[in-house]
């Protein structure tokens, strides 16, 4: 069994997400993008589902998507019934990286769990983290 990544967001920032993915990590398999509302023509149900049937039911997907209960999220939803079928909004660089490079947990649950522990972590208002680190350390 596979386990497949989808990086799918309005506009291109799948894309640009994979793109720094395999800039750092190098190229990467089992990833596709879906980048909705850039071709006027295309449906966004209909990409979803082609998307969808090009991945053996036999193996794992997590979709991540770029924002919680969005157009694009949302179509994903109807999936969750398949099984072996994970969806997670909040697609940003430090939440794939770390998916990907612990990518041998066999546990998926448990592998996406540390890795929004993780990347919630990396977000940081730095103004604030600098200061506060440079008063902690003249406190000593």
């Amino acid at each position: 069994m596979k386990r497949h990544y989808i990086f799918a967001s309005h506009g291109t920032l799948a894309r640009g997400v994979l793109d720094s993915v395999e800039l750092i990590l190098g190229k990467q398999a089992d990833i596709s993008t879906l980048c909705a509302y850039v071709e006027e023509q295309r449906d966004l149900t209909e990409q979803i589902t082609e998307l969808m049937q090009r991945i053996p039911d036999e193996d794992e997907i997590v979709a991540i998507t770029d924002i919680f209960a969005g157009s694009v999220n949302n179509e994903f939803v109807r999936f969750l019934q398949r099984p072996r079928f994970h969806l997670v909004a909040g697609l940003n660089l430090p939440l794939v990286i770390d998916l990907l490079i612990s990518g041998d947990e066999p546990d998926t649950g448990k592998l996406i769990e540390e890795a929004l522990i993780s990347s919630r972590e990396s977000i940081q208002y730095c103004n604030y983290t600098i200061s506060s680190a440079m008063q902690a350390d003249k406190d000593f």
